[in-house]
């Protein structure tokens, strides 16, 4: 089942790269141009407010693109998965901590956790919010492998406040050998764990054995290696290349940002794209030049303070203020553009993180687990909803 969605996925993926793997700061113009006037000439009618209202219902905005690209009437099938996670029932005390969201996100996640008094591992654990949950169903004992001391610390503190058996290791699992935690381990659980430390999660619980395996991953681009190496052996056979750039876009959705948020966010790119502009003048250039990460505080004052301290980082001279308004126009015009074609990108963005999920899950196919996989939670509760639960098949022998 794994194996022939993987495959329709990464043969849409690749046969419509033109579309989504191409960064939109360093277009002049829509890389389909020349094969697909008509989408650009659709784009370009339609309003910034009607493009933002498509885009929070995906349904509806690829309804929209679907005439422009036909292979996108595929893709509700492709990318349709059960939904199975219950909010669980828990006592007050025990969610005190927990912000509204992400409580959600819990009490879904755990419900899908098989039950069991046999001890949880929890990796990339925080404050070990996940493994309290855990630890407080099934009454079984939780170790939660935290780096950050602090952390760990006040996780700590929050399970002895409500009597659960919870123990928390300070642990840079890319670093350090986990392999001391995995001795008496029945399920490893990580909610929304990063690029390679879910990875590596996956590869120290495989070879180790581990009975059950249930993971929610998250921002796929946080992997140590300029490209993406895929994990299973479909995936290492597929044509398909992925830069941290590519993997970047399939996180880019977010329900969780405020206005305030937006509009900081909108402001930058103005900024940015102002000085852009002015630095292919200064360079003779056509190629994007790529600015740090800018101060917040820099963006409460005006597009020349900006320019001045990015020329600055460049060792560049700023421009004059006089030229400032030309510049700031075709930066309007080009934020426009760009915004179009992510709108246009953004329709290949779930099926390009399922197709990383879909690696991982042949992976521990291959592995010798059983694999589901699922949604435990709607959309506006977390993008970030896909659910991996693997067992480990009873007839499969472990390396451990």
């Amino acid at each position: 089942m794994f194996t022939q969605r993987f495959v329709q996925i990464d043969h849409l993926l690749q046969q419509h790269r033109l579309y989504w793997q191409f960064q939109p700061f360093e277009q002049h113009d829509y890389p389909w141009r020349e094969i697909h006037p008509s989408l650009c000439s659709w784009l370009e009618q339609q309003s910034d407010q009607s493009l933002y209202q498509w885009a929070e219902d995906p349904g509806q905005a690829l309804q929209r693109c679907q005439p422009f690209i036909a292979a996108l009437a595929d893709l509700p099938g492709l990318l349709s998965l059960p939904m199975a996670g219950e909010a669980l029932e828990a006592p007050f005390w025990l969610k005190t901590a927990v912000k509204g969201r992400k409580w959600q996100q819990i009490s879904r996640f755990s419900s899908l956790v098989p039950e069991s008094q046999e001890p949880l591992l929890e990796w990339c654990a925080g404050k070990g919010h996940l493994g309290r949950v855990l630890g407080w169903r099934d009454r079984r004992p939780v170790l939660s492998l935290e780096w950050q001391s602090s952390l760990c610390q006040e996780g700590e503190q929050l399970a002895h406040k409500v009597k659960i058996e919870q123990q928390f290791a300070c642990t840079n699992v890319l670093t350090q050998n986990t392999s001391p935690h995995f001795a008496n381990t029945h399920t490893v659980t990580a909610l929304h764990a990063c690029g390679q430390l879910h990875i590596e999660m996956l590869r120290q619980a495989a070879r180790h054995g581990s009975s059950q395996i249930c993971l929610s991953p998250c921002c796929y681009q946080l992997i140590p290696d300029t490209q993406y190496c895929p994990l299973s052996k479909a995936g290492q056979t597929s044509t398909l290349t992925l830069s941290r750039s590519d993997l970047r876009l399939a996180v880019q959705e977010t329900v969780t940002a405020t206005s305030r948020d937006t509009k900081r966010r909108q402001t930058e790119r103005l900024y940015r794209l102002v000085f852009d502009n002015w630095q292919r003048q200064v360079n003779n250039s056509n190629s994007y030049l790529n600015v740090p990460p800018v101060p917040h505080s820099l963006l409460k004052e005006d597009v020349l303070a900006f320019c001045q301290w990015a020329a600055k980082q460049k060792e560049l001279p700023a421009p004059r203020e006089e030229q400032l308004p030309s510049l700031f126009e075709h930066a309007q015009v080009r934020a426009k553009q760009i915004q179009r074609m992510e709108w246009v990108q953004h329709q290949f963005r779930r099926a390009l993180e399922l197709w990383l999920v879909l690696d991982r899950c042949l992976y521990l196919e291959e592995e010798g687990y059983q694999v589901e996989l699922m949604t435990f939670c709607e959309r506006q509760v977390s993008p970030r909803n896909l659910f991996i639960r693997a067992k480990k098949s009873v007839n499969s022998s472990a390396d451990a």
